[in-house]
């Protein structure tokens, strides 16, 4: 299958790279580099631009795809898990949280095949993109902790910033429940739904 290069697609599988990228600026910003530091502000201003753009784009220039609808929630997972799972790693988040988030990106994709094999819609969630905010929120304040550590700078509002980033990953813990329940909730109404139709038929 020949995969379309149109602009948004290409945005998309730029955040399935950079997400790597990020993690590796992560490491070597772990040993005290001062360009890897500031790479990783890079990295994920791109990653969350990136998000934004390609389907602001696939919708304005009428370039959404089926193929486009995979690899975005895949690279939104992705690329988003990376930032926490660095955080974990370095004792700025807990772990605890990085569980729930993955628990809830694994269960929703499983939701989403469970949808596609019953040939049923899933429309979007409020919950969803409630989701990707908090979560995009709390990337940047945990990103902009460890940067602002690793470079030593800005020690007055770095003990403020580090303290507004675990409120952001309480948060992002929270909205992961109530969106995995969300999911769950539309699939076992649509699955009642299309048993009703069947039994009506």
């Amino acid at each position: 299958m020949t995969v379309p290069l149109t602009l948004p697609m290409i945005l998309t599988i730029s955040r399935l790279v950079l997400g790597p990228v990020y993690f590796l600026l992560y490491h070597l910003a772990g040993r005290g580099m001062t360009v890897p530091a500031i790479g990783i502000l890079v990295a994920f201003a791109l990653i969350e631009a990136s998000d934004f753009f390609d389907g602001y784009l696939a919708r304005k220039l009428k370039l959404e795809s089926e193929l486009g609808k995979v690899l975005d929630p895949l690279a939104d997972s992705l690329s988003r898990l990376t930032y926490f799972v660095c955080f974990a790693a370095s004792g700025i988040m807990p772990a605890w949280v990085l569980l729930v988030l993955v628990y809830r990106d694994v269960g929703v994709s499983y939701i989403r095949v469970l949808f596609s094999r019953w040939s049923v819609l899933l429309p979007a969630r409020v919950s969803g993109k409630v989701k990707a905010w908090v979560y995009a929120f709390a990337g940047g304040a945990g990103t902009a902790v460890f940067a602002l550590k690793t470079l030593d700078i800005l020690a007055e509002i770095r003990d403020g910033l580090a303290v507004l980033a675990f409120v952001l990953f309480l948060a992002a813990a929270g909205v992961a429940m109530w969106s995995f329940w969300d999911y769950s909730w539309a699939l076992l109404k649509a699955r009642l739904e299309a048993k009703k139709k069947l039994k009506s038929s």
